[in-house]
């Protein structure tokens, strides 16, 4: 994902969207990290927090790549969450939020 794109993002959601990039940037370490040390426990536990929030936020695609990860942990096929992990990684780089309404 070299190019950057566009989200529209609900406006009340504004006050608090820098930290909810803080917070994904914090958990793709550490899910990055848990990559490294084996941590099917923390893969999954970190997807499942991913998944959750992308569809609240308006970011689907971070919710079908926190469901792929989930999976990976909890199946404990960590090598299935390298690509997803770098996606996430690509997309929260690449996206602009636009700030409107959603419907």
């Amino acid at each position: 994902m070299g190019k950057r794109f566009q989200v529209i993002v609900d406006s009340m959601l504004e006050p608090v969207m820098d930290r909810y990039f803080e917070i994904r940037y914090e958990e793709l370490e550490q899910m990055e990290q848990a990559l490294v040390a084996g941590d099917a426990e923390t893969i999954a536990l970190l997807g499942h927090r991913l998944k959750g929030s992308g569809t609240s936020y308006g970011f689907v695609r971070l919710t079908e790549l926190g469901a792929i990860i989930e999976a990976a942990g909890r199946d404990a096929e960590l090598e299935q969450a390298r690509e997803p992990l770098a996606e996430v990684r690509s997309y929260l780089d690449a996206v602009d939020v636009v700030f409107g309404e959603q419907g």
